[in-house]
């Protein structure tokens, strides 16, 4: 089963922390969400980007990894992501033909510690 990643930040390809993602065979695309970009100033994410999603808020751009190994990969980039994001999925409309498409997106945890 195709599974497909969003990413906003450090894993995109060229990124500091793509490695993490590398190898995972796949079709990279691009696209959109809805919310708000930010640097993260708190908590274990400190340093990072964040995203909260948000139906209201602005079109964030996002690489898209569209893989059927996912599955294999999903603990070890929670790991790599840890307490300072939550993966959910949420829609993202891609660029190349305005369609809609579920994916995994890791948001700020503005609960994490």
């Amino acid at each position: 089963m195709i599974e497909h990643l969003a990413t906003y930040g450090t894993l995109q390809p060229g990124e500091a922390n793509h490695w993490v993602v590398r190898n995972i065979a796949g079709e990279w695309s691009e696209g959109t969400v809805p919310g708000w970009t930010y640097p993260i100033g708190f908590g274990p994410a400190e340093g990072y980007s964040g995203l909260t999603l948000d139906p209201a808020g602005q079109r964030v751009p996002v690489a898209i990894l569209s893989s059927d190994r996912l599955d294999k990969h999903w603990r070890d980039i929670d790991d790599f992501e840890g307490p300072g994001y939550k993966r959910r999925q949420t829609d993202v409309v891609t660029t190349a033909d305005g369609k809609t498409l579920r994916a995994w997106i890791y948001e700020t945890d503005p609960q994490a510690e």
